[in-house]
């Protein structure tokens, strides 16, 4: 019964009874609720903060679909939704879309199948109402070109690329292994005053919006390189090296080379939560001896819960070189 009530309009009290606005005839009798409609009522607007989670129930049960079948969550990239539906709701995903979309104001709502895949870090996407992938996300002031359908991106790591952003000097070079779009480099060149930012990118799509994304957001020291960062990544002229990928464990030689003495170097990776800190650690205190380089210091955190027993997790390390016989 909840759905009849029209809660744009406020419930007023008129003496001994009480309006309440209902957005259509009700189908049962009022008779014993001591009820009746009464028709062409002026009643107050409402303009209270809009719940969006509550409309959204309103919604799904006016259609009858029952709220479990429908996502708890989803991700608004720009003016495109992404949402992931539940195996009770795949028969209605379409209906359950645009209930989304037209709630959440969304030009077009994609269902999130499994993941991003691959070295090129492709998402795997359906459009289930709506029309359009390529959108502009907007964060932290720097604005993003993308297609959600075509290339990753994802909005919960916004505090991780602006607390970058914040701690890389202005004047400092900056090598950024894997580019993508610009997820960490625009921040760095925009925010961060940066002399020179080298965004190296593999995938050509990605590396177009990464193109694109220097233009739009006006930034001059952003210089986006195409191809694989073992292969084109500048040796010898970085203060930071930005290592923003999972693969990154597999391109530590080439963070170390692209210093050009003393550094930091900023690493993602996923790892098993009983072995976080230490795995990783290890690891990383390995490749800087294999370099020739002693270890000031490791920040380690948490970025996020990856998987059940699975972090995204970071370090920040601080090397320089040592002095060899």
């Amino acid at each position: 019964m909840e759905h009849l009530v029209d809660r744009t309009l406020k419930t007023v009290k008129r003496g001994d009874a009480v309006l309440i606005p209902v957005t259509a005839q009700p189908r049962f009798d009022l008779t014993p609720f001591r009820a009746r409609l009464e028709e062409h009522v002026d009643l107050p607007h409402r303009f209270g903060p809009r719940d969006p989670r509550r409309e959204l129930r309103e919604r799904l049960s006016a259609a009858g679909i029952p709220s479990e079948h429908a996502p708890r969550r989803w991700e608004r990239i720009g003016d495109v939704l992404v949402i992931r539906v539940p195996s009770e709701g795949q028969p209605r995903a379409r209906q359950i879309a645009q209930i989304f979309g037209t709630v959440l104001g969304a030009r077009t709502v994609v269902q999130d199948l499994s993941g991003i895949h691959g070295p090129m870090r492709v998402p795997d996407v359906r459009v289930l109402w709506g029309h359009g992938t390529e959108t502009v996300h907007v964060e932290g002031g720097i604005r993003y070109a993308l297609d959600v359908a075509r290339v990753m991106f994802s909005s919960g790591n916004v505090g991780e690329r602006i607390g970058i952003a914040e701690r890389v000097r202005p004047g400092a070079v900056v090598v950024d292994l894997f580019a993508g779009i610009g997820y960490f480099s625009l921040p760095i060149a925009v925010r961060g005053r940066a002399e020179t930012v080298y965004g190296c990118e593999l995938n050509p799509v990605s590396f177009r919006y990464l193109v694109e994304n220097t233009r739009l957001n006006r930034t001059t020291n952003l210089l986006p390189i195409l191809g694989d960062s073992r292969k084109v990544a500048p040796r010898g002229v970085a203060d930071w090296v930005i290592m923003g990928h999972f693969d990154a464990r597999d391109y530590l030689d080439v963070a170390f080379d692209a210093l050009r003495g003393q550094g930091t170097i900023v690493y993602h990776e996923l790892c098993p939560k009983e072995q976080y800190p230490d795995a990783m650690i290890r690891r990383l205190a390995a490749a800087a001896r294999a370099h020739w380089m002693n270890v000031q210091a490791i920040h380690t955190r948490i970025v996020k819960s990856y998987a059940p027993g699975i972090v995204h997790s970071a370090a920040q390390v601080e090397v320089t070189r040592q002095n060899r016989p």
